[in-house]
């Protein structure tokens, strides 16, 4: 550990910065009627963020505009400065974030057709698809089906999924995760863990760049870490996109699911068997198959959208060293309206994310209450999250702070409902230092660290750090501890189990008399303890030597 590491962990838990008592206008929102960081100011509100007067805060709805307006009183009542620039160089809290949004309003089947007839497989329930391509009428016709494994690319590791086949005009019909998810021996791709190659997003990415028309991906529940009617609900309503100069397309035509039932029969229509296919396909040296003389079709009629949602962003400004900054970030929308569930059709979205921003807004006025450090320090509610990261990604290529001048980002995602952990978990652990802050500030409350338990899910890609950590940026997201005061692990293991089986992406995501959130209020103390480290010092966490994002961050800031 380097010596201003170990510095700045025996400082962590002594933290004491303050101010002569800020003028906070807590008439402006309930919550703060609370203690800053109290778990009664933290469900406070998710009370209103999860209402179903928020319709669910997708983005471009009067959901959103709801949203963003209580982003901004709260940011306002704090004093905190706006962190965004508008076209006429003032300033303001929103961020415009121009996107394109898609609706596919034909309900379109998936049709398989070959040697044994033409089978139409149903739009949501057997199989989901979309375009990327800004375009209102999209067709694929009789295009030849190959099956590419896991469809990865990665000559560092001597692997390629499409060695020897051109797949101009063809349909890619893909595994989820990576070749070694079920072997657990480590091929290249993390063993047990998901890497960015057993992402979906990179599987349509790749599938773009070899050319082919489609990709199909076939869902499988332990794989990709959710059910079907995860991807069902993500997929069966409004898409969006930024904008890209190319109106999207250099991507594939369609992108789509086939359940797994779906994928079998297709792949069994074709004379192979599921099982040992994907059995060959984690095998280094794999070739694509070609599957028989199957050929599918798919037309899809999208209305095209051209809106804008918006992330909001304030600045508490640094004393000494304001372009500096430490960023957290939060995504502050969700679903919206979507399949109902016994009559209920708004995905409300309470720990996902309204808890996350939550926290963004108390970790503000813990911040403002304590007084502003040498440092800036940004809090970032952002758009899109659940379309892809697309604020976030975004505000990465548009940031407010010069990149080599980020310090690091603190990234919410879903707090602890559950009550208080001996436990942490970091997300990611082992790729840079801020690992080693998060432990320090940690083991001031008495509690361990601990990797994610969940490796296999890929949830480091899955949130808004990622853009910040494809930047150079080092970055810390957690989640909440496993072994909780109140059950240990056997009890932390079946609540968030049964959290992604029954409420995750669903109208149940609902804040309930339940909720204990004195476990978020612990994880929060750290996060906060983790940036004042570095809002108030001056030293640059950096990537370790393997991590793949460390070659970036040296090209932006050379740090020793």
């Amino acid at each position: 550990m380097r010596t201003w590491l170990i510095a700045a962990a025996a400082a962590l838990a002594a933290c004491t910065t303050t101010a002569s008592a800020p003028h906070i206008d807590t008439a402006a929102v309930v919550a703060f009627s609370h203690p800053s960081l109290s778990a009664d100011s933290l469900v406070a509100h998710v009370n209103v963020l999860a209402s179903d007067e928020f319709e669910g805060r997708a983005p471009g709805t009067h959901g959103e505009q709801l949203t963003l307006a209580y982003i901004e009183r709260a940011y306002t009542a704090l004093g905190l400065q706006p962190g965004a620039t508008e076209g006429d160089g003032s300033r303001s809290f929103l961020q415009e974030v121009p996107l394109t949004g898609a609706l596919v309003d034909n309900a379109p089947s998936f049709t398989v057709a070959g040697a044994d007839g033409s089978h139409a497989y149903t739009f949501g329930n057997q199989f989901v698809g979309w375009t990327k391509r800004v375009e209102e009428n999209t067709s694929i016709a009789n295009a030849p089906l190959v099956f590419v494994g896991y469809g990865i690319v990665a000559p560092e590791h001597h692997w390629n999924d499409y060695a020897g086949i051109d797949m101009h005009g063809k349909i890619a019909v893909i595994l989820i995760n990576d070749p070694d998810f079920e072997t657990g021996d480590d091929r290249g791709f993390g063993g047990r863990a998901m890497t960015y190659y057993g992402r979906w997003t990179y599987k349509y990415e790749e599938a773009a760049r070899q050319g082919a028309a489609g990709a199909i991906i076939i869902h499988e529940t332990a794989p990709a870490a959710y059910p079907w009617s995860v991807v069902q609900s993500s997929n069966t309503t409004q898409q969006f996109d930024v904008v890209h100069d190319d109106n999207g397309m250099s991507r594939v035509q369609v992108e789509g699911w086939v359940t797994n039932d779906v994928g079998r029969e297709i792949l069994h229509r074709a004379g192979q068997d599921y099982d040992a296919l994907k059995h060959r396909a984690q095998t280094p040296g794999f070739t694509p198959v070609v599957l028989g003389s199957l050929q599918g079709s798919v037309t899809l009629h999208t209305q095209i959208q051209h809106t804008r949602s918006y992330n909001v962003v304030g600045v508490l400004p640094g004393r000494a060293e304001p372009t500096e900054a430490v960023i957290y970030t939060a995504h502050w929308d969700h679903l919206g309206r979507c399949n109902p569930v016994n009559g209920d059709g708004i995905c409300n979205g309470a720990l996902d994310n309204a808890t996350g921003v939550s926290g963004l807004i108390e970790l503000a006025r813990h911040y403002v209450e304590h007084g502003a450090g040498r440092r800036s320090v940004a809090f970032v509610a952002v758009t899109g999250e659940e379309k892809g990261l697309l604020g976030s990604r975004y505000y990465s290529d548009h940031p407010t702070f010069t990149p080599g001048n980020i310090v690091a980002d603190i990234n919410m995602d879903g707090l602890s409902i559950y009550g208080p952990a001996r436990d942490l978990t970091i997300i990611g652990i082992g790729k840079s230092e801020m690992d080693d802050l998060a432990t320090a500030a940690a083991q001031a409350q008495g509690r361990r660290i601990r990797p994610d338990p969940f490796p296999e899910r890929g949830s480091f890609f899955r949130s808004d750090q990622f853009n910040f950590a494809r930047i150079g940026v080092p970055v810390l997201y957690t989640g909440s501890g496993i072994d909780l005061v109140n059950g240990g692990e056997a009890r932390g293991t079946a609540l968030v189990n049964d959290y992604v089986a029954h409420r995750y992406h669903s109208p149940q995501d609902q804040i309930t008399p339940d909720w204990d959130m004195t476990g978020a209020t612990q994880d929060l103390t750290v996060l906060y303890n983790v940036g004042r480290g570095l809002v108030d010092g001056s030293s640059w966490p950096a990537w370790r030597p393997n991590a793949e994002f460390r070659a970036v961050r040296q090209a932006t800031h050379p740090s020793p």
